[in-house]
């Protein structure tokens, strides 16, 4: 609304109940106060610019043309909900509102302390309150995570260092117990038999992986597990559970993913804790010599965790595709091993690193996906039946 004509006349002064409106001739010298908007119907549709003063007693709106005023006690606040703005109205009228952006006349003490505004500030409280919880939550779960992520990839590097004469001697070291405590059976017969199977395996590997050495376990739990060194042990269990050869392929190539990407020896790194971790990573790798030899017989036969497992089932999937040996063996082989974990009362039996896998039914979804984007799913290689001799030597 632009400058109203010309005002000698004395000024004119509209009263309502409880506040009023005066149009005046002077410009207001007042130079305290906050930037607002009068909108008024009577003065014109656009909102005429001026400035609040709060008052003991009252809320006044001055402009050079207009001067209101209203009554703390008939106030009536409203904040815009999507922004800043404030608007103050008269509860004897209304249609007349004041609007402001200056949020700092909330500090004003007559207005903070009006009901309104004082419920609307304690919910702004409690909302700024949650969002900073929020705010704190979310950083400390990214500082984890970059954290985790951070030691993930120590451990990784540390592994990496680790001569492979150490690690033939974390697997001999553990054979030599398993042979001592009579687990292994003297089956030469099965033992060539499994190393022939896995031979077009085996040449997927990378070239310092290929140096294998197969064992055979007196022990009815459905399991194997390929040790640091290329040591790898097959339960007698499992070959009773598993009938095709392309099966018993699956789980080799998953046991055998754990071994080529060090699992086991990244997890006992990571067991360490980050402080280790860290000044292992800037020293010298005799630290993580003494580290893996303290703890290596538990590393080794514990289970991995479900970033390890999935990691294996990925890598063993691609050794197959890479052998030409029909990969859906691995998912016929955790099929198996599901009808295994679910038989009545038998839960308790099933092995602890079957038993610390991701869920059995998820991981075959996961692998069933992998089969329906596979580009060829045919021509793999003609594996002949094999028949175990120590299948009925295990003790129950």
């Amino acid at each position: 609304m632009g400058p109203l004509s010309s005002l000698s006349k004395p000024a004119i002064e509209w009263r309502f109940p409880e506040a009023s409106i005066r149009i005046v001739n002077a410009v207001n010298t007042t130079t305290h106060g906050f930037d607002a908007s009068l909108l008024q119907p009577e003065l014109g549709t656009e909102p005429v610019a001026g400035r609040i003063q709060v008052g003991p007693a009252e809320l006044r709106f001055q402009s050079e043309q207009v001067s209101l005023s209203i009554p703390l006690t008939n106030l009536e606040v409203e904040f815009e909900k999507a922004g800043k703005g404030i608007f103050f109205q008269d509860a004897a009228r209304p249609e007349l509102q004041i609007f402001t952006l200056d949020q700092s006349i909330l500090r004003h003490p007559a207005i903070r302390s009006h009901s309104q505004v004082a419920s609307a500030l304690g919910q702004r409280e409690t909302i700024r309150a949650l969002r900073l919880t929020v705010y704190f939550v979310v950083g400390c779960l990214l500082v984890v995570w970059l954290g985790s992520l951070a030691m993930s990839a120590m451990a990784r590097a540390l592994a990496a260092r680790m001569p492979m004469e150490w690690e033939q001697k974390i697997g001999t070291r553990e054979i030599e117990k398993l042979k001592k405590n009579a687990q292994l059976l003297d089956d030469s017969n099965d033992v060539a038999q499994l190393a022939s199977l896995a031979a077009p395996l085996i040449q997927t590997l990378p070239v310092d992986r290929r140096d294998l050495k197969f064992y055979i376990a007196n022990d009815a739990d459905p399991n194997a597990c390929a040790l640091p060194g290329g040591n790898v042990v097959v339960n007698v269990g499992l070959l009773q559970l598993l009938d095709q050869p392309q099966e018993i392929l699956g789980v080799l190539a998953h046991e055998l993913a754990h071994q080529t990407k060090r699992h086991a020896i990244r997890r006992n790194i990571a067991a360490a804790g980050p402080m280790v971790i860290f000044g292992l990573f800037l020293h010298s790798n005799s630290g993580v010599g003494n580290l893996l030899t303290a703890g290596s017989g538990l590393m080794v036969f514990q289970g991995f965790s479900q970033e390890y497992e999935t990691e294996a089932d990925d890598t063993g999937w691609n050794y197959l595709v890479a052998a030409n040996i029909d990969p859906r063996g691995m998912i016929q082989a955790f099929q198996k091993l599901e009808a295994f974990e679910n038989k009545p009362g038998l839960r308790h039996l099933a092995p602890q690193a079957l038993q610390s896998h991701p869920a059995t039914a998820k991981r075959i979804a996961r692998l069933e996906n992998k089969w329906n984007k596979l580009p060829r799913k045919s021509d793999f290689l003609s594996l002949a039946p094999v028949k175990w001799d120590a299948t009925h030597r295990v003790n129950n």
